[in-house]
């Protein structure tokens, strides 16, 4: 069956690769991702007898990257038939063929399952010891893809450097079917932060020590029987409006994504935040933090019920708190670890980095910070705002 597609140069760069292992690395929006759902879709419907497999480290994150992306182009040719698709155990049969998507924190799967094509989407998110368990069970191609926010990774000491290894560097540059204004809003990094335009535009290899949180760890849920739930809010509008509820246990923290939509106005707010009280997410006596820049929306939230103050808005000294504090992050919070792995410091045009972060992508580090830092910054002072359940 020929499949025709609308695809860049990296699709057929890909398609096209003999190599044992093709990695991937490039900036924001350069079709990395897309393209190598087209290459599966193609190997799906093209193969004889072949399983492949798309892993990432969490499965919340999966499905909303490239399982969406692979499905998306199913259905846009009309290939899709729900008959063939096992949505519990997320595996799409296709004559012989099958593809099957799982995550990393699954170590049966990881451990026991074997494949023909495999492809590691975020790559950059797993052990190296991990990696090799994937490769050791894959017989025939590994494709990776990875933004270059990390330049001190086992994936350019150990992957990069094989013989068998395809090195697929791209940007945005690579990718026709961007519209103007996107491409506008990539190019404006070159002005803003030249490192993070390096990054992102270019698609190069981050510089060491531009990484703001690198101490999180991943974690199922907030912990049982916590200190203190509070939450975070940071507003917008073009920008996603964004919550992040926040566990304290012995002075840890973990962050869960509540909300992250763009286009709210205050009463579509009010409402999300009513929804999420109706669930029990948050409560009417639950303290909040929001932008000190916006009393008037503070108040309104407070008129509907809730309990919200100003925020402390204080950057570096929020963000040495938080990096003071063992941090957790839930594996659904997808948007706030996609933020956390792009939040870097910003660089001057002569590479020295400076006390002050990229504002760009960075609306739940905001927010997280903003309820973090407000609530406990008198723990520094000896003087601990904590409150026992």
């Amino acid at each position: 069956m020929l499949l025709e597609l609308n695809a860049t140069t990296l699709y057929q760069k890909n398609r096209e690769a003999t190599a044992r292992i093709i990695a991937n690395e490039g900036g924001t929006r350069s079709s990395k991702t897309v393209s190598l759902a087209q290459l599966f879709l193609t190997l799906l419907f093209e193969s004889q007898g072949a399983k492949l497999e798309v892993v990432r480290e969490t499965m919340p994150a999966l499905k909303a990257s490239a399982m969406e992306d692979f499905f998306d182009q199913m259905y846009a040719l009309d290939l899709y038939d729900e008959s063939h698709h096992n949505k519990t155990d997320h595996i799409y049969r296709q004559g012989r063929n099958s593809i099957g998507f799982f995550s990393v924190d699954d170590q049966q799967k990881v451990r026991g399952r074997k494949r023909d094509y495999l492809w590691i989407n975020e790559a950059n998110e797993l052990t190296f010891q991990e990696f090799n368990q994937l490769a050791f069970r894959t017989s025939k191609q590994i494709f990776l893809d990875f933004n270059p926010v990390d330049e001190d990774h086992w994936l350019f000491e150990k992957v990069l450097t094989r013989k068998d290894c395809l090195h697929i560097q791209s940007s945005y540059l690579d990718n026709p079917f961007l519209p103007p204004e996107i491409i506008a809003e990539i190019e404006m990094l070159k002005e803003t932060d030249p490192h993070y335009w390096q990054v992102f535009g270019l698609g190069k290899r981050a510089q060491r020590g531009t990484k703001i949180y690198q101490h999180y760890t991943l974690v199922d849920a907030l912990p049982e029987n916590p200190d203190e739930l509070i939450y975070g809010i940071d507003f917008g509008f073009n920008n996603p409006s964004t919550i992040t509820k926040i566990g304290c246990k012995d002075l840890s923290f973990t962050w869960d994504e509540l909300l992250y939509k763009t286009h709210l106005t205050n009463s579509d707010l009010i409402e999300e935040m009513k929804k999420l009280r109706d669930a029990g997410e948050i409560t009417e006596s639950m303290q909040g933090y929001a932008d000190a820049a916006e009393p008037a929306r503070i108040q309104e939230i407070n008129d509907a019920g809730f309990n919200v103050k100003p925020a402390d808005k204080s950057v570096v000294p929020g963000i040495d708190f938080v990096k003071g504090h063992p941090l957790a992050i839930t594996k659904r919070s997808i948007n706030i670890l996609e933020e956390i792995k792009k939040y870097l410091w910003k660089t001057n045009k002569n590479g020295k980095i400076l006390d002050e972060p990229v504002k760009l992508n960075d609306h739940s580090m905001d927010g997280g910070r903003y309820a973090e830092y407000t609530h406990f910054k008198d723990l520094k002072a000896g003087k601990p705002n904590i409150r026992i359940l």
